[in-house]
């Protein structure tokens, strides 16, 4: 029976930041297969290319072989793990996120402005009507006052999750 340490299964690794190319020579150099999905974003009419997981990429090695090699690797931060738990990421996986690189993730934003009533439609306040306070234009996300029954708290949710109220 083949122990499942010494069979190659993708590992998700931890890049330190802006070290992607030091990283993913050094893998090259130990003969490590490594997946970096990119995306195309589209921003307005700005469309330009972001890693899907920053800070992260995948690589297919046998951890009984190759763990000190590839946690040690200049640009590598770590292998990511839990405690002493080294999750794999399925090949069938992998395969799906390599069919999705090429496509395009429209970020379009809503036209919303200050003082707007907006609706939540995403996320954990999903129907909850609120007022738009201010708009965090680097962050792509929005401060809303919720407009509840006995209070009005504040509470800050990504642009993408709200729309207008006609």
């Amino acid at each position: 029976m083949i122990n499942p340490i010494n069979e190659p299964r993708w590992y998700i690794i931890h890049i330190k930041p802006r070290k992607e190319k030091v990283a993913f020579s050094q893998l090259r150099r130990i003969n490590i297969e490594y997946f970096y999905p990119i995306v195309k974003v589209k921003k307005g009419k700005l469309l330009k290319e972001e890693a899907l997981f920053p800070g992260y990429a995948f690589a297919k090695f046998a951890i009984a072989e190759h763990f000190n090699n590839v946690r040690y690797a200049r640009g590598v931060k770590d292998i990511v793990r839990f405690g002493t738990n080294i999750p794999y990421v399925e090949e069938s996986f992998i395969e799906t996120l390599k069919e999705k690189v090429n496509s395009i993730i429209n970020l379009e934003t809503p036209d919303i402005k200050e003082g707007e009533t907006v609706k939540i439609k995403e996320g954990p306040f999903r129907g909850l009507i609120g007022q738009v306070l201010r708009l965090k234009k680097g962050e792509e996300r929005v401060v809303l006052l919720l407009k509840a029954a006995s209070m009005s708290p504040k509470v800050e949710v990504p642009i993408s999750f709200v729309e207008k109220v006609s």
